[in-house]
Parts: structure tokens; C-alpha cells; sequence
């Protein structure tokens, strides 16, 4: 009810009429009080008098004097801020004197004074000086008998001006009433309008009152300064260096208050265009107060005025601007109260220069900074207004949508409720009440239970946090449902919503199951392996066991009967493994052929006694499909793995397990099983890293070139010959295979990056140490045909080898498996090209792999490398002894050289002589060693590391010449 009056009252149509009318009162009393009118302006008699600067006169009072009768009178004196003392002289007749009982010398910088009356006998005698007024010094002259003038000395202190006259007692006592009268309405008026505005700054927390507070004060002091009453301020006296001080800074707080007010009223000055402004003119306001605080009184004077210019002029177009964008009525309001002050120094400008004060009477300091005052009250007052309506408006605003929102509450499709921080429901919506509460009101579901809710109020912690849960409920049928509930909380609520999601959240479960399971067979993928192995790392780094199968010859199985029955038999082997497996660990299906379980922590034993059961069964019952028996053979792997902290490294030592079973399986055809312990495992490891780093064209630390040595059998001179090897030397110096990294290379498609760097080290050898290896004739380098199917790295390579074509006509590059060449004619120009450069070609492994007769033909070979796997058992083998009698010949045919390698035994190397190989390559000579030994070496027979069988060997050889 209050509230509703106060509201009424507010509307009421006389209370702005009312306001108009009190606010025209105070003005008209402030006028009446604040005006110098002519017909009350008590009489006076100005006087003019002539004057002197201190360092124009010399020698005694008398002197003086004599010197300022002779100069011309004035009625004025200004100073033009010169600060030292000032000598006057004023004629006076006697019976002025009688007349008039006291003389004044008015000004308001007056600061040291002293006055001597000049009596027609020649005299001199110091007179008594009153202050009365402030800015009024008066002295009595009853009972002056002959007088004839007044002689003084005055001291000033900033742009002072000085006017003298003659004045009854009864006159100036009726001055002095009316300054003190003015002073006082003046006082009274700006300090409640002060203390007004400071309860209004405490109450509103407002830094627009702050600074109108201060900018009252200031106004207050600059009144007191030009009526010349601020001598005195709360009552003390201020000194002469004090009371300059306290006008300094008064000027330096109005500028800055002003700044500061015109920075709250007007929004557009923060604009960009107006910011730099706005930044010097804050700038200045903290220059004033220093000079306020520490340059002498002129100094700052000669400051203060030209930025006060300067400011004023930025300040009035901000207001104009302002005004012409948005006829905005705090611009008009705050340029009324600046026509207000500049008509007030306009009426002292016409007062001080041309005499004329007219407008002086009614827009003197006093009255002016009252009006001023009250115009910017008035501007903050409709400043404060529009802000209030502005408030007003999204108060409205906010209503409605609290209406909007309620009415949404109410018809949402979801649940929705509020409930106190102790978690006691306050709102909740129709379907809140139709799901989940019973006839008494209470909720049906134990989340949402009044102790749950508390709970997740205080769990939230501080205003503005909100959670989403899912929580499953089970109900007594045995079904699930689930539940979404998302929460929010203020400072005293907790808002939820509260919505059933059971039919999205089985078709997500549905999705993830068919994300994670291999849909034929209903086990594990590669992913949802991948998902259990990342869960179990993610609380510590464990080690893992693996039992993996593959059914060998699946495809064959394909071909034989066909795709479904190949599905059925699929199914039927995972149900077979899930029977023996299920209880023992995670199985997973990795390939189309491959399944792998995951060890159980700590059931291994039982798992390999399952696991062997499974084996059994797979071996003495066949599956029945359609009639059909399908007998299957397995390749199993168990690999025990060391502590691994990634998925990624656990995935590739079960794959490449796998991998190096099934090679093993490929040589030996008895092979069932095989075995990984921790130390192989984690050698696999090392390979998959290294790979990895491949991607990154990062190659393994020890990487280096071996040289090994190839011996020419029918040549008198013993040329020396050798092929370089990829090795990798181990921390004590040992060199040990490259295979893996040769593998990784062509399973991750970097042949041609390892190729380039083979030929690079190598031709920055030769150059290096051509010197030393003048006896070397021959050196081969291995291009596997990834690299040959390259482009760029055929281009790389010519580019190579003419940067070294000095040394071309030693290289031999060996090619192997010609038929996995893509595009056979690029390789034969590139071979011609190379050739032509002075390399030589040769093909390796023949008689194996794919090649065969017709590519020596077609590649116009040097040289013919016959596999090894012929060449050692060529004398056990008559399959072997022929084949390679077949390839001697041909190459001879051709006009190739001939390479035999693998040649590992004295038995050997004399049937590969008889049947005519130019040279042989192997264990028997030497293995590949270090480069470096080749400097300097005049036979590979020196490599031999027992001489004994070096004899042998060339013995061998010189049998053969001979």
C-alpha cells in the first residue's frame, strides 16, 4: 500500500508545478540577495591618483612624493601580474576629509599594505589600516586638519588592479553589511547545496555527485576570490603564501571537476574520436594540481588560463555536438549553466575595461555561480532522470520476460522445478507434477529427494554454476529408464529441469555398441579393443597378455565356399572362442582372419589351459555347415608384453606379432605357435617406433653404412669390388641389421627417403676419401623398386649423381623385383640416363622373386646377382646346380657379369668357379664391415679375419688360373 501511494504521488500532475515554482523562488531570492544594485549600492567618491613601480622611485618618502605629483593621475592601477611593490599618491582637500571620513582602497589581491597621510606643512604620519571586506582596505581621516594627501606602498600578487575613494562611516559600515550579507546567502546556499549533494554521493555510491561536490567547492572559492572574502576559509585566516596556495587550487579542482562532470554526462565524448581529447584534458587536470602544489602564483596563472581556453572550447563542442546528435536536454541544461559563466566574464571583462556595469548588477561572481550552479544540478537532475527511466524500461522489459518465462515455465514439455537451498521444492510445473510427484506432493525419484538437491546445491559452490547428469533408474519391472537432470543455482535457488531421454539414450548405447563390436561376430573391434586398453592405462601404466589366432588360408576357404558360409564360419569360431575365452579376458576380432583376447590380470595360467583347450577342439572337431566339413587350421601368437603407457604402443606389438608369426609360419610350414616374451616383445616395440618416427623423416640414432666385399674369381689383377649394406651400430660399436628398419621403410611407403640417403652418405664418401679408395672399382647400392615407382626420387638421384660424376663409373645400383615396377618404360630411361653418366646396373636376386629372363633383356643389365637362396645349396641340389648353370650361361650370353652370392664354404666357391661365376659375395670372404676399412686396401682378402682360410681361398683361385 505504501509503495502504490508513493507511486500516485509520483504521477501526481502538481508536483512538477509545484517543483517550478519552488525552484522560481529560490532564484528570485538568490537575485534579490545576490544583486548590486545602483539605488542600493551605498555613495562613494572615487578618487583618481598617479603611481609608481618600486625600482622608478629612489630616495626618501618626501622624494617619493615630490616624484608622484609630477606623474598623471588614473582611476585605476593594474598590475599585469608584476608582483613587486607599487607606490601611489592621492590628492586630498581638507574639507573632503571633513566630509568624507573614511578612505578605501579596494582590490582583491592586495597582499602587504602601508599608508601615510602628506599634511600641507610638509609632513609625513602613518596611518592605520582596516581590512573590512576582504578585498576593501580603509582608513579613518577624522580630525585630519590641513591634509593634502595620502602616500602608500602595495604589495600584489597576481593580476590585481587597485581603485580608491572616499566613503561616510555610516557608507561603508552599510558596505560592510551588504558584502557580509551577500557572503553569507552565498555560503549557506553553495554548502547545502554541498552537503546535499555529499549525502547523495553516500547514497548512491555515485562518482557524478563526488565530483559536482567538489565542483561546488571550487565554485564557492572562485566567488570568495572575486569578491576578495577568501581570506578566510572554515573560519581561519589564510596568510599570504597560504591564501595564493588555496587559490591555485581551487582554480585546478574547478578544471578538474569540470572534466570530470562532462565525462559522466556525456557519453559520446569516451567515443574514439573524442578519447584523446578527453585523455589530455585529464592530463592537464593532474599538471594543475602539481603547479597548484609547488610553481609560485604567476607561473601557474600564466598556465592555467591559455589550457583553460583550450579546454573550454573542447567542452562547449562536446556539449553542442552532443545536443545536435540527440537533443539531449542534459546539453541543453549544461550549456545554459556555461551561458551563465560566460556572461558573468563577459560583465567583468565590461566592468574591468570600458567601466560599464550594467550587466555587473545582475551577473556579478555571486549570482552567477549560484545560477550556474543550479543549471548543472539540473542537467545531473535530468541526466539522473533519463538514467531512472532508462532503469525504469528494463525493469519493464525484465517483468515481461519474467511473465514470458513463468508462462513457459508453466506449458513447457519438460519438467522443470525450483527448489531453497536445503533442497524443499518452491515451483515446479505441470509436468513436473505429473511424472514425478505422488498425491502427497513428495517426489518419486530418490535424486530428486530433498537431501539430494541440498547436496547438489552446496556441490555447485558459488552462483551462476550449473551440471548435467544422466541417471539411470531402475524400476520394479526390472527396466531402466533414464534421466536427464540439468541444474543451476543462484544465490538462494536451485533451478532443474528434469527430462526422461530413456528411447535416445538406447539408440546412443545401441551406436556405441556398434562403434566398439565387430558386427558379424558380436566381438570386440580394433576400436572398442583400443577404448578398454586406453580405460585401464588411464588409471596406471599395467602390462598385457595377448593370445591372438588367425585362421590360415581364409581366402582360399572364400574361394572354396563363397562368402556365406565364410560368414557362418567366421561366427561359428567366435562362439567356439567365446565358450573357452569369454571368462579369461576381452576378445577382440583385429582382421578379417584375426582374433585377439586380453588377458585378465593374473589368469594367465587358466587362460593357456583354456586356451590349449580351444586349440584341441579346433583340431579334433570340425565345423558343420549345410552339410559341409570344414576342418580349420590356426597360427597362434602369445605375446607377453613388459609396463606399456599407451595405446598406440600396445596395438602395434600385437599387430606386429602377428605379423613376424606369420613370416615364421611362411618359412616353416610346421610352425603352430609362437611366442613373444617380454624382451622380444619389447625389441617389436622399438621397430614400431622407429617406424612411427619415419613418418616425421626422422631416421634411428646408429644408423650407418657397411661395406662388403665382393672377389672377383678369374681376374689376374684381383680388382676390388664391394656392395653397401645399411647397418646399425649399437652403443659398444658393434654393427647389427638393418632389416627391421629396411621393412618399416617399405611398409610405411620411405624407400625412397633411405634409398636417397644410402646414395647421398655414400657419394660424400667416395668424395671425401677418393685418395684412399683409388684401388676400389666397383660399389653397388641396393634401389628397391618403391623407390624406382617415385619420380622424385629418380630426379633426386640423377641430380646426385652428376653433383658427383667423377665418381659415377664406380656405382652400381642393384634392382630388384623388377615386376612390382609400376611404370617399366620411366625405369628404362632412367637407366639409360645413369648409364650413360657412367653407372652401372645390376639385378639382384635373380632366379627368385619376380625376376626372371625377360627383364635382363629389357633393362640391358651389367651385372646378374643370382639369388642366394640357389646359390647355397647348389652342391646338395641338382634342381640349384642347373638353374644356376642356366643363369651363367645366359648372362655370358648377354654380356653380364656374374655374381654368386651366399657363398659361405670353400665347397661352394669351387663349383660356382667351375661353372664360371665372375665373382662371389659372402660370409666365406667377409661379412659387411665398416667402410672406413676399405681406405687403403689393396684385396678383400684382407678382410678375412683367419689368414689360414684366406690361403685356402686363394689357393682356390690360383688353382682355377692356372
Amino acid at each position: 500500500m505504501p509503495i502504490a501511494v508513493a507511486a500516485s504521488f509520483q504521477r501526481t500532475p502538481w508536483v512538477p508545478v509545484l517543483s517550478v515554482v519552488l525552484l522560481s523562488f529560490f532564484l528570485l531570492v538568490s537575485f534579490v540577495n545576490l544583486s548590486v544594485l545602483n539605488e542600493n549600492s551605498p555613495h562613494e567618491v572615487p578618487l583618481v591618483f598617479s603611481s609608481l613601480a618600486e625600482e622608478e622611485v629612489e630616495g626618501s618618502l618626501f622624494r617619493v612624493v615630490d616624484q608622484l605629483k609630477s606623474e598623471p593621475e588614473q582611476p585605476v592601477l593594474r598590475t599585469h601580474l608584476k608582483e613587486s611593490p607599487f607606490w601611489i599618491y592621492a590628492d586630498l582637500q581638507t574639507s573632503m576629509a571633513s566630509q568624507y571620513e573614511q578612505i578605501f582602497f579596494r582590490s582583491r589581491h592586495l597582499v602587504q599594505s602601508t599608508c601615510w597621510l602628506d599634511y600641507e606643512n610638509g609632513s609625513l604620519q602613518e596611518i592605520q589600516l582596516n581590512t573590512n571586506q576582504g578585498r576593501v582596505v580603509s582608513a579613518n581621516l577624522d580630525n585630519s586638519v590641513s591634509l593634502q594627501g595620502v602616500l602608500c606602498q602595495f604589495k600584489f600578487i597576481g593580476p590585481a588592479s587597485l581603485e580608491i575613494g572616499l566613503q561616510t562611516s555610516a557608507d561603508l559600515n552599510k558596505a560592510i553589511l551588504i558584502s557580509e550579507r551577500r557572503q553569507s546567502f552565498l555560503e549557506g546556499v553553495l554548502y547545502l547545496m554541498i552537503g546535499m549533494v555529499a549525502v547523495a554521493a553516500f547514497m548512491t555510491r555515485s562518482a557524478l555527485f563526488v565530483s559536482y561536490g567538489f565542483w561546488l567547492f571550487a565554485s564557492l572559492r572562485l566567488v570568495a576570490l572575486s569578491e576578495g572574502w577568501d581570506h578566510s576559509i572554515f573560519g581561519f585566516d589564510l596568510k599570504s603564501d597560504p591564501l595564493m596556495r588555496a587559490r591555485m587550487l581551487a582554480l585546478a579542482m574547478y578544471f578538474t571537476s569540470t572534466v570530470l562532470i562532462v565525462w559522466h554526462l556525456f557519453e559520446n565524448i569516451r567515443r574514439e574520436s573524442w578519447l584523446g581529447v578527453l585523455r589530455a584534458l585529464q592530463c592537464a587536470s593532474v599538471l594543475l594540481t602539481v603547479l597548484a602544489l609547488f610553481s609560485p602564483y604567476r607561473t601557474f596563472l600564466e598556465l592555467f588560463w591559455p589550457i583553460s581556453l583550450v579546454a573550454a572550447s573542447a567542452v562547449a563542442w562536446v556539449v553542442i555536438q552532443n545536443f545536435l546528435e540527440k537533443r539531449d536536454r542534459v546539453a541543453i541544461y549544461y550549456l545554459a549553466a556555461m551561458l551563465i559563466s560566460l556572461t558573468g566574464a563577459v560583465a567583468e571583462v565590461l566592468s574591468a575595461w570600458f567601466d560599464q556595469r550594467f550587466l555587473l548588477q545582475y551577473f556579478n561572481s555571486a549570482s552567477v555561480t549560484v545560477l550556474a550552479s543550479v543549471m548543472t544540478a539540473v542537467a545531473l537532475a535530468e541526466f539522473l532522470r533519463k538514467a531512472q527511466w532508462q532503469q525504469q524500461l528494463a525493469a519493464q522489459e525484465i517483468k515481461q520476460a519474467h511473465e514470458r518465462l513463468e508462462s513457459i515455465f508453466d506449458i513447457a514439455p519438460s519438467a522443470m522445478f525450483t527448489c531453497t537451498r536445503h533442497g524443499e521444492l518452491i515451483h515446479f510445473n505441470k509436468q513436473f507434477t505429473n511424472l514425478f510427484l505422488n498425491r502427497e506432493g513428495t517426489p518419486t525419484l530418490d535424486f530428486l529427494q530433498s537431501q539430494r538437491l541440498a547436496a547438489l546445491f552446496n556441490l555447485l559452490e558459488q552462483p551462476g554454476k550449473s551440471s548435467r547428469r544422466e541417471l539411470p533408474v531402475v524400476s520394479a519391472e526390472g527396466q531402466t529408464r533414464w534421466y536427464e537432470l540439468v541444474v543451476s543455482r543462484d544465490h538462494r535457488e536451485l533451478v532443474g529441469v528434469v527430462a526422461d531421454f530413456t528411447a535416445r539414450k538406447d539408440r546412443e548405447l545401441a551406436l556405441q555398441y556398434q562403434a566398439t563390436h565387430d558386427e558379424l561376430t558380436g566381438a570386440l573391434n580394433r576400436r572398442g579393443l583400443q577404448n578398454i586398453i586406453h580405460n585401464k592405462l588411464n588409471r596406471r601404466t599395467a602390462s598385457f597378455t595377448f593370445f591372438c589366432v588367425e585362421i590360415q588360408q581364409f581366402s582360399r576357404l572364400i574361394s572354396a565356399y563363397g562368402l556365406a558360409v565364410s560368414d557362418q564360419l567366421l561366427q561359428a569360431f567366435h562362439t567356439e572362442l567365446y565358450r573357452h575365452m569369454n571368462t579369461h579376458g576381452e576378445i577382440s576380432r583385429l582382421h578379417i582372419d584375426q582374433f585377439a583376447i586380453m588377458i585378465h590380470p593374473n589368469d594367465t595360467e587358466r587362460a593357456e589351459e583354456a586356451f590349449n583347450a580351444f586349440l584341441h577342439r579346433l583340431d579334433s572337431v570340425p565345423f558343420q555347415f549345410d552339410g559341409r566339413c570344414i576342418q580349420t587350421t590356426v597360427l597362434a601368437t602369445l605375446v607377453f608384453q613388459g609396463l606399456v603407457d599407451n595405446v598406440l604402443d600396445v596395438m602395434e606389438t600385437v599387430e606386429m606379432s602377428m605379423r613376424e608369426s606369420k613370416l615364421k609360419a611362411k618359412r616353416n610350414s610346421k610352425v603352430e605357435r609362437v611366442v613373444f616374451e617380454q624382451n622380444q616383445t619389447r625389441s617389436l616395440l622399438d621397430q614400431s617406433r622407429t617406424i612411427r618416427r619415419l613418418d616425421d623423416q626422422k631416421l634411428p640414432t646408429g644408423l650407418t653404412l657397411a661395406w662388403q666385399p665382393i672377389l672377383a674369381l678369374n681376374e689376374c689383377n684381383r680388382p676390388l669390388y664391394a656392395e653397401a649394406l645399411l647397418r646399425i651400430k649399437d652403443e659398444n660399436g658393434k654393427l647389427g641389421s638393418a632389416g627391421f628398419l629396411i621393412e618399416a621403410c617399405e611398409r610405411g611407403g620411405h624407400t625412397a627417403f633411405l634409398d636417397n640417403w644410402v646414395l647421398s652418405h655414400t657419394l660424400d664418401f667416395l668424395a671425401k676419401h677418393a685418395q684412399q679408395l683409388n684401388k676400389l672399382s666397383v660399389l653397388s647400392i641396393n634401389v628397391s623398386p618403391g623407390s624406382l615407382n617415385d619420380e622424385i626420387f629418380l630426379q633426386d638421384t640423377l641430380a646426385l649423381i652428376r653433383a658427383h660424376q667423377q665418381h659415377a663409373s664406380k656405382l652400381c645400383l642393384e634392382i630388384t623385383e623388377v615386376g612390382s615396377v609400376i611404370n617399366l618404360q620411366a625405369v628404362q630411361n632412367f637407366i639409360e640416363q645413369v648409364r650413360g653418366l657412367g653407372v652401372r646396373i645390376a639385378l639382384d636376386d635373380f632366379g627368385a622373386g619376380y625376376s626372371n629372363f625377360r627383364y635382363a633383356m629389357d633393362l640391358h643389365a651389367d651385372v646378374i646377382k643370382i639369388d642366394g637362396s640357389i646359390v647355397k645349396n647348389i652342391c646338395h641340389s641338382t634342381e640349384s646346380h642347373a638353374v644356376v648353370t642356366a643363369i651363367v650361361g645366359l648372362a655370358h650370353d648377354l654380356g653380364c657379369k656374374c655374381v654368386a652370392e651366399w657363398v659361405e664354404d670353400l665347397h661352394t666357391l669351387r663349383e660356382v668357379k667351375e661353372l664360371g661365376v665372375d665373382y662371389v659375395q659372402g660370409y666365406l670372404v667377409s661379412p659387411a664391415v665398416e667402410c672406413e676399412r676399405f681406405l687403403g686396401l689393396g684385396s678383400a682378402l684382407e678382410l678375412m679375419p683367419d689368414q689360414n682360410r684366406a690361403r685356402l681361398v686363394q689357393s682356390v683361385l690360383e688353382s682355377g688360373s692356372a
